[in-house]
């Protein structure tokens, strides 16, 4: 018996065999147990994730010898033809190659005739999004008075290109990328099965690389299992599959993070050993620095995948080292390299490497932008500018608003009370300094108040120009500052407002003599 690839041989054959489409396996059940199937169906979604198997299991279980059944006996000869493809009444059609107008016609014509011997005529059409203009016009008048005995089963991975007098016409399900747990749970039991030995990590590797696509997973692993001897390793699967792991990646920005610009060279010259060029190397260091971005503001990369725990925690610590303003930075520089590489392809290489390493400087970089606007704006001096952490620039006290009456007119400047947690404060802001220099020395700079509880940290805070205050209440130094080793949980951040005093005297005077009053 010839040999049966892996994305064949371990395809869902139940809807209990599908995995990480829990909404669709749900919804068609209910409709099978309450006998409500509709007449046509479309399945969007990426490629490898289950449409057509699906397609496959919904047919089975439509036409099983048993009985309508969510879970068709496997067995009898409509079940193992349809999985083979050889039963006359499911019909199977590639729209990539039959998409022409008299290819549809010909399918009205058969879809009034009954079936032979199943129960219904299923229509499996893959890639509809194929079909010609002419073709999808013809497909309508079917699909508006179609025969009780057929239904329509329409997969596609580019639902945008179909008409939506079709798309009206159909009831939509649409599949997601898989979690990397749920495929490498998968590829476990695959190797399980299969009698072989490969190690989690890399499984999990394959898992990561494949984006979400079981099939490409599966595919990946009975590449890898067909060249390599012995216990696969990951350096043999980047070689024979050409996947740069994630954590390249997470290696490669730690090192910017840290400015380890030893580390920055040997991962350039690691991928470009293993056959990549520096234009690929740019493309999917944008894509990681994106996906580095999406977990740890919505918990899931840019496809909508959801990484494992472990590594979800490492992407979320290192966007926290970076900062949103350093990574947005970062990308943009890589932007601009692939038109410099253009205009310099035999320097692609140092060209990349002299941005790199710019770019694990950029921290310094970002810092002495704000400095010289703090300067430029009055709020630090030049001789505060040194290598310490400066210290905050002596502001007049302002009126507190909570104060529940207002004091007479003082002769001098009331200093405010001190408040009893205020060297916890200073203990924990020297903390930030140390971690983080720009944010802790806007906190500083413009605190006007801070409070330490139990269970949270309240800070009040000067007025803030855009910059500074985008940085404050970004939600990546939001996380930092609430999982500070000595924080006790998170920081409420409010903005210190002004009272206006009622002054009689002093506008009868600005009044009398045309003053203006000048303000501190």
């Amino acid at each position: 018996m010839s040999y049966q690839v892996l994305a064949r041989k371990y395809r869902p054959r139940t809807f209990a065999d599908v995995i990480g489409q829990d909404h669709i396996v749900k919804a068609l059940s209910r409709a099978l147990e309450k006998d409500r199937i509709g007449q046509a169906y479309l399945l969007i979604g990426p490629r490898g994730t289950g449409k057509t198997s699906t397609a496959r299991i919904l047919a089975k279980s439509l036409n099983c010898e048993k009985g309508e059944s969510v879970a068709p006996c496997l067995a009898c000869g409509p079940c193992l033809e349809i999985e083979s493809g050889a039963d006359m009444d499911v019909v199977e059609i590639d729209g990539a190659s039959n998409n022409g107008v008299d290819d549809v016609r010909d399918l009205r014509e058969k879809v009034h005739f009954r079936p032979m011997r199943d129960r219904r005529k299923v229509y499996i059409i893959d890639e509809i999004q194929r079909l010609t203009g002419p073709a999808f016009d013809a497909l309508l008048k079917t699909l508006e008075e179609p025969p009780d005995h057929v239904i329509f089963l329409f997969a596609t991975t580019d639902p945008h290109k179909i008409p939506d007098t079709i798309v009206s016409r159909c009831q939509t399900f649409e599949f997601r990328r898989l979690r990397e747990d749920d495929i490498l749970n998968k590829l476990l039991d695959i190797c399980q099965k299969e009698g072989v030995e490969v190690s989690e990590d890399v499984l999990g590797a394959i898992s990561r690389g494949c984006r979400g696509g079981l099939r490409d997973a599966e595919s990946m692993l009975d590449q890898l299992l067909a060249v390599t001897e012995g216990v696969p390793t990951l350096e043999e699967l980047e070689m024979v599959a050409g996947l740069a792991r994630p954590e390249c990646w997470q290696i490669l920005l730690e090192a910017v993070s840290n400015q380890d610009g030893a580390q920055i060279l040997k991962s350039v010259d690691a991928f470009l050993q293993r056959g990549g060029t520096e234009r690929d190397f740019v493309e999917q260091l944008v894509d990681a620095l994106r996906d580095l971005l999406h977990v740890a503001l919505l918990g899931e990369d840019v496809l909508g995948v959801v990484p494992s725990a472990d590594r979800q925690q490492r992407m979320v610590k290192l966007a926290g080292a970076l900062g949103q303003d350093r990574l947005e930075t970062l990308m943009g520089m890589f932007f601009s390299l692939e038109s410099r590489m253009n205009q310099s392809p035999l320097s692609a290489r140092a060209l990349l490497e002299w941005t790199l390493l710019r770019a694990s400087r950029l921290g310094d970089l970002l810092e002495t932008t704000t400095l010289l606007q703090n300067l430029r704006s009055g709020t630090l001096t030049a001789t505060s500018v040194s290598a310490e952490p400066p210290a905050p620039v002596k502001k007049p006290e302002p009126v507190r608003a909570s104060a529940p009456t207002l004091p007479s007119p003082p002769t001098s400047p009331t200093p405010p009370t001190p408040s009893p947690s205020a060297t916890s404060i200073q203990d924990l802001l020297k903390e930030v300094r140390e971690r983080r220099p720009s944010l802790g020395r806007v906190l500083t700079d413009y605190l006007v108040e801070g409070t330490l509880h139990e269970d949270r940290v309240e800070v009040v805070l000067q007025p803030l120009e855009d910059r500074s205050r985008r940085m404050v209440e970004d939600p990546i130094e939001s996380r930092f500052l609430k999982e500070l080793p000595s924080s006790p949980g998170p920081w409420t951040i409010r903005y210190f407002e002004k009272v206006q005093r009622h002054d009689p005297l002093g506008e009868q005077l600005k009044s009398s003599f045309e003053g203006v009053e000048e303000v501190p």
